[in-house]
């Protein structure tokens, strides 16, 4: 009898599956044509002039879809209320109700747009994917509508404090970095509070809203596909910011309210590795289930992407369900 033993054969296969589902997620993030494109916008004259402005135009972009008395009443006024006062805010519906449209207006102020998609998503029907997701398409809308050299993101039921403009740019511009955040507070629905953030970002510890990056990095999007990979979609942009090379920092202090989704996130996803049963019938049959899901997400870029690319994958997957 062997001393030493392999990994179960449901672990191996597991991991097996793991690893192809990063390669797969390495494909669809187009990692070399960004860190090229990243390397082009650092030697034009819009990344110089970014970083040269003394007062430069900034871009707060606020998607959302049903949050009228929100966007009225929380984030719309926060960001008006900036210190930094050279700004545009972009407030996008994801194909809102027309309540949306007459509460923007209602501020008179005329730094502020109001645009309409005219179909919401598209979203997946079961709502923890769905979540992953929301906002991506008014999001990418009110950036490619921006004029400023920087971007602000916020939630429509989120606040920032009103230095929150000035306290990041003013970090950007000193450090020359392409992409700062801050600290969030956290409200949770049970009525306490906590901070969230950490440097370098890691997935929990980082909130879009909470920062400000130069619009020249508007090549890099919200993507939809992000529900594939079980990513939300501004940790995917955040995570594809790092690996791409994005000069990023923190300040340490806390300029955002966040109000996490009242519908909630994604439930915590169980790891059969975690389990005593990864040689049982029921950890295969979950190894079986992964392996149908890759090979639905070798489908979704098999129109995009050469047989030569996705045929040793789908051979790969095809064997793993064989092992």
């Amino acid at each position: 009898m062997p001393l030493v033993h392999g990994p179960p054969e449901g672990v191996a296969l597991d991991e097996k599956l793991d690893r192809i589902t990063e390669i797969l997620r390495a494909i669809a993030d187009e990692e070399p044509e960004t860190r090229r494109r990243l390397r082009r916008l650092r030697d034009s004259d819009v990344y110089r002039n970014a970083f040269a402005a003394t007062d430069p135009l900034v871009s707060i972009v606020i998607p959302t879809y049903r949050n009228v008395e929100a966007v009225r009443s929380v984030s719309l006024p926060s960001a008006l209320a900036q210190t930094h006062q050279n700004i545009e805010v972009l407030v996008v519906g994801d194909a809102a109700p027309e309540e949306t449209a007459a509460a923007v207006a209602a501020c008179g102020d005329e730094r502020v747009r109001f645009e309409n998609l005219p179909l919401r998503g598209p979203y997946p029907d079961d709502t923890e994917r769905a979540w992953l997701l929301a906002g991506t398409p008014p999001f990418n809308a009110g950036v490619a509508l921006a004029r400023g050299a920087w971007i602000a993101p916020l939630g429509d039921d989120d606040s920032m404090a009103p230095r929150h403009v000035e306290t990041l740019l003013g970090a950007a511009l000193e450090r020359r970095l392409e992409l700062v955040y801050s600290r969030l507070t956290v409200h949770l629905l049970d009525g306490t509070t906590k901070l969230a953030g950490e440097f370098p970002p890691r997935l929990g510890e980082f909130g879009l809203q909470s920062a400000l990056y130069l619009s020249g990095l508007s090549f890099m999007e919200l993507n939809l596909q992000d529900e594939l990979f079980g990513e939300p979609n501004d940790w995917s942009l955040c995570r594809r910011m790092l690996r791409a090379g994005v000069r990023m920092g923190m300040v340490d202090e806390a300029t955002v309210d966040y109000h996490p989704s009242r519908w909630g996130g994604p439930k915590p996803r169980v790891d059969p590795r975690d389990a005593q049963l990864a040689q049982s019938a029921a950890t295969l049959a979950a190894a079986n289930e992964r392996a149908d899901e890759l090979e639905r997400r070798l489908a979704t870029i098999y129109a995009s992407r050469s047989w030569r690319m996705t045929g040793p994958l789908r051979l790969a997957a095809r064997r793993l369900r064989r092992s």
